[in-house]
């Protein structure tokens, strides 16, 4: 039989039968004459706006420019960041709910994260991807299909000494769609709304096929098909463990960038932590510096810059790619519902926000980004109980991100008139008859100048207060329910006012910029960011040396984060080794880092549940405190009752969760996922697991229980026989459940 060679997306060769090709190629022209057919008579204008805004153009939009619009006495002022919209040509202000969906790995072999690939700047334009329901055999198919894709079975060997170094992990490959970046249970059917017709979800229906096959779309009609970066070699697994010498393990050679994976972000992922394990001292150390520059948007080819201590602009940061999250972003928010009145405005449950978030903390390459997000929306706390409104969270959260390396005052300026901020702290209701002082108290305590050890206020007193509450009356969001910050002159206290020491008198809406413009210069701003910045990168009592060095470069910059991050990054504390898995994971920092060490690809829900049992809720921290960073704040019984309790839901089935990791392709069994990676041995499975969760730091008593573990199944360790699964279970269940995988 006669033979073609034709050439798949995926850089693959594959040899086809020339009748089968003919055949397909009638088949699939004849496909696209049916989904042409469907598409025709069913565009109906009642598709959901959440489905209709997924275009690329319209999945984040963000208000760049800050428009004014003056009646009479009223300025308004969008909301700060982006503001998430649906598609205006739907014409719905509601979307169906649906279930929530499930969030899978890209592919087999991709890990949650693969971060650091540098780009200049630019925005993902590629379309998310839904995936229809298929049988659980067809399913195994199409998965399968897409491992071999993406290249999961072909294992580069560990750097040695002298090769070029990558700290990028394996990206994803558009082709990869084929087997779901996001699986939706529901997705397919995608609310319609009353009204909608049949032929309108077929519409759909087929549009999601052609989505879900870009080789097809190519095939069909010549489209390119939108990649994103390209994929990384898959890092070979850990080196074998064997037995340890007795008494505690020291540290490791490669400790350093260990260190930097958990410290910079909420974990290393899989094919991240085997690229470690190869490396040497040396080697480590280089991939280490390299990673922290390109977290901070810097060449990784140049110096650390000198330029610290001035207001000299560092040069354009080179942001990563992170498409792939964009993708999988697009999709989450797909099913979200729109506000009542504003059909342009995505209005999010406090469920659906949480899980968005987690989402971004999961999967982006921008990790050390996405942290200092958190740093930021934890240390301007607000409640999402105290409004309901999911896209005023939203709102302020996406504008601490574009902001997260910028300027403090910027940072400031984006809280306070956030609408979450001004309804939290009651700035929405403060008018010159009665000024309300609780957000100029907070400002001062806890977004500036802080207090001391005794709690006492530090650089301020209650008249500063009263100043302050009457230079933001007037100040109120915006009438609707769109994020968004407006000035009512009519409210607003008129005459001078003397805050810190200074006189206030721009008059209008400049009297509450001119306070924060104030309170972000003050000394002791910069010793209160200084020291919250350290605990929270560092360890719980940083040396005076460093906190005097951060808080000089936060007030020599103008209080550019930037630099003051390389300042805590290029410390002698943080590249100290003691400092080495010193810091006590938060509820958060645990639940994200077991997610992404481990490669799990279920459902979100029982990651936020969990958080919420352990008392670190997104969204729902009821004093404006915030969380708590240091250890003596988590390490108590609940908190790790909950965290054990978590470990045996994610290793042990029938637990009470659904919660699966490794590969997708594995079925749920961790024996066939270390099975795929070539492992065979009891050394092998040690050494691959407890590098993705110790490091392979592991004293002589701990290696002996956790071997005797994995041989409790009886007769010869073989990952073959099923005999195996639950001693693995119970074994990574013990290593989770460890309080050494408590600290980072």
């Amino acid at each position: 039989m006669t033979h073609v060679t034709t050439t798949i997306t995926t850089n693959r060769e594959y040899q086809v039968d020339a009748p089968f090709l003919a055949s397909g190629l009638g088949t699939a022209f004849l496909l696209l004459l049916a989904v042409q057919g469907l598409v025709y008579w069913a565009e109906v204008p009642s598709l959901s706006a959440a489905e209709t805004g997924l275009t690329s153009s319209q999945a984040l939009k963000k208000s760049d420019s800050r428009q004014a619009r003056r009646t009479e006495d009223i300025t308004s002022v969008p909301a700060p960041g982006a503001v998430f919209t649906a598609d205006k040509e739907s014409g719905r202000s509601k979307v169906e709910k649906k279930p929530r969906r499930l969030i899978r790995k890209p592919s087999a072999g991709s890990s949650p994260s693969e971060s650091s690939q540098l780009v200049d700047q630019g925005r993902s334009s590629t379309m998310p991807v839904v995936v229809e329901p298929v049988s659980p055999e067809r399913k195994d198919s199409i998965a399968g299909m897409a491992s071999s894709a993406a290249g999961v079975t072909q294992i580069s060997p560990g750097v040695s000494t002298g090769e070029a170094i990558s700290t990028r992990s394996a990206g994803m490959s558009a082709v990869s769609a084929v087997a779901g970046t996001v699986a939706s249970s529901g997705s397919s059917t995608a609310a319609s709304g009353s009204g909608g017709s049949s032929l309108g979800q077929g519409s759909r229906s087929a549009r999601n096929l052609i989505k879900q096959l870009p080789g097809l779309q190519q095939l069909l009609t010549a489209a390119p098909v939108t990649q994103g970066p390209p994929p990384e070699p898959i890092a070979a697994p850990a080196p074998p463990l064997g037995p340890p010498q007795a008494g505690l393990p020291p540290a490791p050679a490669n400790w350093f960038a260990y260190h930097v994976l958990s410290r910079l972000g909420y974990g290393g992922t899989p094919n991240q932590l085997n690229t470690v394990s190869h490396l040497t001292l040396q080697e480590a150390n280089a991939w280490a510096v390299r990673y922290m520059k390109e977290q901070l948007e810097l060449d990784p080819n140049l110096p650390w810059p000198t330029t610290l201590h001035n207001v000299q602009p560092l040069p354009a940061p080179i942001v990563i790619d992170d498409s792939a999250l964009s993708q999988r972003l697009a999709a989450d928010r797909a099913d979200w519902r729109t506000e009542d009145g504003l059909p342009d405005v995505l209005a999010p449950s406090l469920s659906e926000l949480q899980d968005y978030d987690l989402i971004r903390k999961v999967y982006s390459r921008r990790q050390l980004r996405e942290k200092m997000v958190y740093f930021w929306d934890n240390h301007f706390n607000t409640n999402y109980r105290t409004h309901n409104k999911g896209q005023f969270e939203l709102a302020e959260n996406e504008a601490f991100r574009t902001n997260a390396f910028g300027k403090f005052l910027d940072l400031l300026m984006a809280s306070a008139k956030s609408s979450a901020m001004m309804i939290y702290l009651n700035t929405d209701v403060n008018r010159k008859e009665n000024p309300n002082e609780n957000y100029a108290r907070e400002l001062q305590e806890l977004h500036t100048l802080g207090v001391d050890v005794n709690g006492n206020p530090n650089g301020y007193t209650q008249a500063d207060i009263v100043e302050a509450a009457k230079a933001f009356t007037g100040w109120t969001t915006l009438s609707s329910a769109r994020p968004g910050f407006q000035f009512i002159a009519s409210r607003h206290s008129p005459g001078s006012k003397q805050f810190l020491g200074q006189t206030v008198s721009s008059s209008g809406v400049g009297d509450g910029e001119q306070v924060l413009a104030i309170a972000s210069r003050h000394p002791a701003t910069a010793a209160h960011l200084a020291k919250k910045l350290c605990v929270y990168f560092v360890n719980d009592h940083p040396s005076a040396s460093l906190l005097n060095e951060v808080a000089s470069v936060f007030s020599d910059s103008g209080g550019d984060m930037k630099k003051v991050l390389i300042a805590i990054f290029t410390s002698q504390d943080f590249n100290n080794v003691s400092n080495y898995r010193g810091l006590v994971k938060t509820p958060l920092e645990f639940v994200m880092s077991v997610h992404r060490n481990l490669g799990v690809w279920s459902s979100m829900d029982p990651f936020r549940n969990r958080l919420v049992r352990m008392g670190q809720g997104l969204y729902e921290k009821a004093p404006p405190t915030g969380y708590k960073e240091s250890a003596d704040e988590w390490l108590n019984t609940d908190v790790m009752f909950n965290e054990v309790s978590f470990a045996y839901e994610t290793t042990i089935p029938g637990f009470g969760s659904t919660i699966r990791f490794g590969l997708d392709t594995s079925g749920g069994l961790t024996r066939l996922w270390l099975k795929s990676l070539g492992l065979k041995t009891e050394e092998d499975v040690l050494g691959f697991l407890l590098n993705l969760t110790f490091d392979r730091q592991v004293s002589l008593t701990e290696y002996q229980t956790l071997l005797t573990t994995l041989r409790s199944g009886g007769g010869t360790f073989n990952l073959d026989s099923s005999n195996v699964e639950t001693p693995l279970d119970r074994m990574l269940a013990t290593v989770l459940a460890s309080p050494r995988y408590k600290y980072q």
